[in-house]
Protein backbone atom coordinates (compact mmCIF):
# COMPACT_ATOMS: atom_id res chain seq x y z
CA UNK A 1 0.00 0.00 0.00
CA UNK A 2 1.49 3.19 -0.76
CA UNK A 3 0.81 6.80 0.59
CA UNK A 4 1.00 10.15 -1.65
CA UNK A 5 1.79 13.40 -0.66
CA UNK A 6 0.48 17.02 -2.37
CA UNK A 7 3.52 18.78 -1.60
CA UNK A 8 3.49 22.56 -3.39
CA UNK A 9 6.98 23.97 -2.17
CA UNK A 10 10.01 21.66 -1.46
CA UNK A 11 11.51 25.10 -0.37
CA UNK A 12 8.57 24.86 2.64
CA UNK A 13 9.60 21.58 3.70
CA UNK A 14 13.44 22.87 3.78
CA UNK A 15 12.33 25.81 5.81
CA UNK A 16 10.34 23.23 8.13
CA UNK A 17 13.72 21.31 8.62
CA UNK A 18 15.59 24.04 9.71
CA UNK A 19 13.01 25.08 12.04
CA UNK A 20 12.87 21.59 13.31
CA UNK A 21 16.72 21.98 14.24
CA UNK A 22 16.51 25.13 15.29
CA UNK A 23 13.85 24.23 18.01
CA UNK A 24 15.96 20.99 18.51
CA UNK A 25 18.86 23.36 19.17
CA UNK A 26 16.83 25.81 21.98
CA UNK A 27 14.81 22.91 23.55
CA UNK A 28 18.02 20.97 24.18
CA UNK A 29 20.05 23.92 25.51
CA UNK A 30 17.09 25.42 27.39
CA UNK A 31 16.71 21.86 28.77
CA UNK A 32 20.13 22.06 30.17
CA UNK A 33 19.92 25.36 31.55
CA UNK A 34 16.93 24.66 33.72
CA UNK A 35 18.27 21.40 34.76
CA UNK A 36 21.62 23.48 36.13
CA UNK A 37 19.42 26.15 37.59
CA UNK A 38 17.48 23.73 39.70
CA UNK A 39 20.56 22.14 40.78
CA UNK A 40 22.06 25.92 41.76
CA UNK A 41 18.97 25.91 43.51
CA UNK A 42 19.40 22.71 45.61
CA UNK A 43 22.93 23.09 46.02
CA UNK A 44 21.86 26.74 47.68
CA UNK A 45 19.51 25.11 49.90
CA UNK A 46 21.56 22.36 51.20
CA UNK A 47 24.74 24.15 51.69
CA UNK A 48 24.72 27.94 51.47
CA UNK A 49 22.03 29.03 53.51
CA UNK A 50 22.18 26.37 56.30
CA UNK A 51 26.06 27.99 56.22
CA UNK A 52 24.89 31.33 56.36
CA UNK A 53 21.67 30.41 59.36
CA UNK A 54 24.26 28.73 61.15
CA UNK A 55 26.53 31.91 61.65
CA UNK A 56 23.74 33.80 62.11
CA UNK A 57 22.99 31.50 65.02
CA UNK A 58 26.43 31.58 66.61
CA UNK A 59 25.61 35.54 66.27
CA UNK A 60 22.63 35.68 68.04
CA UNK A 61 24.17 33.42 70.91
CA UNK A 62 27.18 35.76 71.16
CA UNK A 63 24.78 38.78 71.16
CA UNK A 64 22.42 37.09 73.61
CA UNK A 65 25.22 37.11 75.87
CA UNK A 66 26.31 40.34 75.68
CA UNK A 67 23.09 41.32 76.58
CA UNK A 68 22.71 39.34 79.39
CA UNK A 69 25.76 40.22 81.01
CA UNK A 70 25.07 43.86 80.29
CA UNK A 71 21.80 43.04 82.38
CA UNK A 72 23.58 41.71 84.79
CA UNK A 73 25.86 44.49 85.43
CA UNK A 74 23.66 46.78 85.25
CA UNK A 75 21.53 45.26 88.01
CA UNK A 76 24.60 44.53 89.98
CA UNK A 77 24.97 48.94 89.85
CA UNK A 78 22.86 49.36 93.28
CA UNK A 79 22.99 52.51 94.84
CA UNK A 80 22.24 51.97 98.98
CA UNK A 81 19.05 50.30 98.95
CA UNK A 82 18.20 51.59 95.19
CA UNK A 83 18.29 49.00 92.47
CA UNK A 84 18.10 50.70 88.94
CA UNK A 85 15.79 49.22 86.64
CA UNK A 86 17.70 48.73 83.46
CA UNK A 87 15.10 48.63 81.22
CA UNK A 88 17.21 49.13 78.27
CA UNK A 89 19.21 46.34 79.07
CA UNK A 90 15.82 44.19 79.43
CA UNK A 91 14.73 45.29 76.15
CA UNK A 92 18.41 44.42 73.92
CA UNK A 93 18.24 40.81 75.78
CA UNK A 94 14.45 40.60 74.89
CA UNK A 95 15.74 42.02 71.22
CA UNK A 96 18.30 39.59 71.01
CA UNK A 97 16.46 36.44 72.06
CA UNK A 98 14.03 37.38 69.70
CA UNK A 99 16.46 37.33 66.75
CA UNK A 100 18.05 34.09 67.68
CA UNK A 101 14.76 32.35 67.54
CA UNK A 102 13.91 33.96 64.27
CA UNK A 103 17.13 32.37 62.95
CA UNK A 104 16.76 29.08 64.31
CA UNK A 105 13.61 29.31 62.59
CA UNK A 106 15.17 30.05 59.42
CA UNK A 107 17.41 27.15 59.75
CA UNK A 108 14.61 24.75 60.19
CA UNK A 109 12.40 26.14 57.29
CA UNK A 110 15.73 25.43 55.00
CA UNK A 111 15.77 22.25 56.34
CA UNK A 112 12.51 21.83 55.77
CA UNK A 113 12.40 23.77 52.23
CA UNK A 114 15.29 21.30 51.11
CA UNK A 115 13.51 18.21 51.55
CA UNK A 116 10.75 19.83 49.52
CA UNK A 117 12.41 20.88 47.05
CA UNK A 118 14.64 17.49 46.32
CA UNK A 119 11.04 15.63 46.22
CA UNK A 120 10.00 18.34 43.78
CA UNK A 121 13.02 18.39 41.65
CA UNK A 122 12.96 14.67 41.71
CA UNK A 123 9.39 14.83 39.86
CA UNK A 124 10.29 17.58 37.73
CA UNK A 125 13.25 15.26 36.25
CA UNK A 126 10.89 12.62 35.64
CA UNK A 127 8.66 14.88 33.92
CA UNK A 128 11.79 16.30 32.07
CA UNK A 129 12.80 12.19 30.82
CA UNK A 130 10.01 12.47 28.08
CA UNK A 131 10.85 16.23 27.22
CA UNK A 132 14.66 15.14 26.96
CA UNK A 133 13.76 11.71 25.32
CA UNK A 134 11.73 14.12 22.49
CA UNK A 135 14.98 16.41 21.86
CA UNK A 136 17.47 13.32 22.06
CA UNK A 137 15.45 10.88 20.07
CA UNK A 138 12.10 11.99 18.25
CA UNK A 139 13.20 15.43 16.72
CA UNK A 140 16.22 13.63 15.29
CA UNK A 141 14.57 10.41 13.72
CA UNK A 142 11.96 13.28 12.05
CA UNK A 143 15.16 15.43 10.90
CA UNK A 144 16.16 12.39 9.33
CA UNK A 145 12.56 11.58 7.67
CA UNK A 146 12.43 15.47 6.64
CA UNK A 147 16.25 14.80 4.87
CA UNK A 148 15.67 11.53 3.33
CA UNK A 149 11.80 13.57 1.94
CA UNK A 150 13.44 16.23 0.89
CA UNK A 151 16.16 14.16 -0.90
CA UNK A 152 13.58 12.00 -2.55
CA UNK A 153 11.86 15.13 -3.93
CA UNK A 154 14.81 16.57 -4.90
CA UNK A 155 15.57 13.26 -7.24
CA UNK A 156 11.68 13.52 -8.69
CA UNK A 157 11.92 17.16 -9.26
CA UNK A 158 15.36 16.24 -11.45
CA UNK A 159 13.65 13.21 -13.36
CA UNK A 160 13.01 14.44 -17.05
CA UNK A 161 9.50 14.42 -17.85
CA UNK A 162 7.79 11.39 -19.72
CA UNK A 163 8.00 11.82 -23.02
CA UNK A 164 4.31 11.82 -24.62
CA UNK A 165 3.68 9.44 -28.15
CA UNK A 166 1.49 11.78 -29.91
CA UNK A 167 -1.36 9.54 -30.96
CA UNK A 168 -1.45 7.11 -28.28
CA UNK A 169 -3.36 7.01 -25.22
CA UNK A 170 -1.81 4.47 -23.11
CA UNK A 171 1.62 4.45 -21.69
CA UNK A 172 4.57 2.93 -22.92
CA UNK A 173 5.65 -0.82 -21.92
CA UNK A 174 7.68 -0.77 -18.83
CA UNK A 175 6.39 3.01 -17.89
CA UNK A 176 5.81 3.90 -14.26
CA UNK A 177 2.01 3.75 -15.62
CA UNK A 178 1.85 0.40 -17.29
CA UNK A 179 3.25 -0.54 -13.84
CA UNK A 180 0.37 0.39 -11.97
CA UNK A 181 -1.88 -0.78 -14.20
Amino acid sequence: MSSSAHVTSIDAVGTFRTALRTFQDQAAHALVALEEQARRALQWLEHEAPLYWRGQIRNCYDEVARARTALETCRMRAVGDHRPACLEEQEALRHAQRWLREAEDKLEAVRHWTQKVREELDEYRGRMMRSRHCVENAVPKSLALLDRTLSTLDSYVDRPAPVEVSGSTSPPAGSLQAGLS
